[in-house]
């Protein structure tokens, strides 16, 4: 490895969280490398992949395929990283199937993974200390850039201004991160995020909100969804999209506290951390004129007076209480992003449904499913996605 950087290869799946995340992975031994290809990725992976898997393992099997393919990365040198979770959700085995799809394709490079359940021994990412610290900040920063552009977008003067803080920041915080250098300055940080883009000129008319909830990958990447903010956003809409953080939090406080007590007790003591930075996010874009959920534990208190948060597989109850808090916060529009088939979404997202809206007639909400499948059109999606542009029935 000293001889010749490792290429680490990460697939499309948190399109803003991923642009930071890869200067915490970073080393002067590691370059990593974003998959942004999309063409024809569905009937690549479907090449080795059974089509009665997940819309997810098909996109990124096929972009993986694909890059090994094109002859920009030596197999001598190169591995592919995936997050896994570690419960009964289907992404979970992804990591023996893209194995199994690699050697089929003619290539032999290591699979590892990313997870905090001491799984894949000898394939695991080693997380160390020095990695979470930057790996925190880099979710946290993603999430403040992610919202506050997402909200102001639909409404610039100048096109592409928004985007150009955006991109500047995010140019910078890969540099401080990178260094170790971004750690202590969160407030700081936080409150110039805040004043660059409240200086953007934009206009007051009022537009549509769409609130987005779901599955992880369907909800954050712009190749598994169809590039649908976008869609909303040429359509005049302005779409809502909660932070990573949360789901942090909601996985650390469903999935790792059956563990030994001294784990247990250093994941609560991450989490706490993790959520006094949240709150500090939360106040700052408050204090200067924009909207977020409250942090995780309000966040999950006002879940609970309309949903019980009790299943904890795959996105589990998170997909529901992104759904009341998006209510709760004036968006009466949410559109629920799930692959066709995954258990998890149809229980904790589609069969909410009807109760959700039930418990909360007085605000109007309005809630549509769009199923993702490997064998789906565009045109099926766009087509339920346009029923959250239309008006609501008085």
């Amino acid at each position: 490895m000293k001889r010749q950087k490792l290429t680490i290869l990460v697939p499309a799946m948190l399109d803003d969280t991923f642009e930071l995340l890869r200067a915490a992975f970073a080393s002067n031994y590691v370059r990593v490398v974003l998959l942004k290809n999309s063409k024809d990725i569905i009937n690549t992976g479907l090449e080795y992949v059974h089509n009665d898997m997940c819309c997810p393992l098909v996109l990124i099997v096929g972009q993986l395929v694909q890059a090994l393919r094109s002859g920009r990365y030596d197999p001598e040198h190169t591995a592919f990283l995936c997050a896994q979770a570690g419960d009964s959700c289907r992404g979970s085995n992804y990591i023996p199937l893209i194995r199994k799809a690699v050697k089929k394709a003619g290539f032999d490079i290591p699979v590892l993974s990313l997870n905090f359940l001491d799984m894949e021994e000898g394939a695991r990412f080693d997380i160390t200390p020095e990695f979470l610290l930057k790996a925190m900040a880099a979710v946290m920063y993603s999430d403040i850039l992610m919202m506050i552009r997402n909200q102001l977008r639909p409404y610039e003067l100048t096109r592409g201004m928004t985007q150009a803080v955006y991109d500047r920041w995010i140019k910078r915080l890969k540099r401080e991160i990178f260094a170790g250098r971004s750690l202590i300055s969160y407030k700081r940080n936080f409150e110039r995020i805040c004043r660059d883009f409240e200086a953007i000129p934009t206009s007051g008319e009022p537009k549509r909100r769409v609130g987005f909830a779901g599955e992880l990958y369907m909800k954050y990447c712009a190749i598994g969804n169809r590039h649908l903010l976008d869609y909303f956003e040429t359509r005049g809409a302005e779409v809502r999209l909660n932070g990573f953080s949360w789901y942090v939090l909601y996985y650390i406080d469903s999935h790792l506290y059956d563990l030994s007590p001294v784990i247990t007790a250093g994941y609560k003591a991450a989490a706490g951390v993790i959520e006094r930075i949240q709150r500090l996010m939360v106040k700052t874009m408050r204090k200067h004129g924009f909207e977020c959920f409250d942090s995780f534990t309000a966040f999950k208190k006002n879940a609970e007076r309309y949903i019980p948060c009790r299943c904890v597989t795959g996105d589990g109850w998170l997909i529901g209480a992104e759904i009341v808090n998006h209510a709760l916060c004036g968006t009466k529009d949410a559109a629920c992003l799930e692959p066709f088939g995954c258990m998890p979404n149809h229980v904790c997202g589609r069969g909410l449904y009807s109760s959700i809206q039930r418990r909360l007639s007085e605000l109007d909400m309005r809630i549509v499913g769009l199923d993702f499948d490997s064998s789906g059109s565009d045109v099926n999606i766009y087509n339920r996605a346009q029923m959250l542009l239309m008006e609501h029935i008085e």
